[in-house]
């Protein structure tokens, strides 16, 4: 018997918790820029859907790049099936340094869609500060 309440307990708890989104893996490439006097940087991060179902198709999300608490970049995520990662990237363009000094930048992920509870369960893991 008591493993028939468990595998109810689970079931149930799969449909309250159906997508669950992780930001992770943020990374740094140095690209030359044309003009001499910038330094240019594709950060890129992975957004991935760890739960074990999809996001509703309708879900409308995006991430956001802040810098110092100001958003320096946003771009939209689309829906994430069960399992699957999205590759997101920002250009960063700063003045040119001989040394520059780590930066350190927040990726926020942000759910534009009223539809919480299905498209990402718990915000625990929507932001991460990298130093790069």
């Amino acid at each position: 018997m008591l493993p028939f309440v468990f595998a109810g307990y689970l079931a149930l708890a799969d449909l309250a918790c159906p997508s669950d989104l992780l930001v992770a893996n943020p990374q740094l490439k140095v690209v030359r820029a044309r003009d001499k006097a910038f330094d240019l940087y594709v950060v890129t991060i992975d957004v991935k859907n760890r739960g074990t179902r999809p996001q509703p198709g309708a879900t409308q999300q995006h991430l956001d790049l802040a810098q110092k608490g100001a958003v320096i970049g946003s771009q939209p995520i689309p829906p994430l099936g069960a399992g699957e990662s999205y590759p997101a990237a920002f250009r960063v363009v700063l003045p040119h340094e001989k040394t520059r000094p780590p930066f350190t930048v927040e990726f926020r992920y942000v759910l534009d869609s009223k539809n919480a509870t299905a498209a990402n369960c718990t915000s625990a893991n929507d932001k991460l500060t990298a130093t790069l």
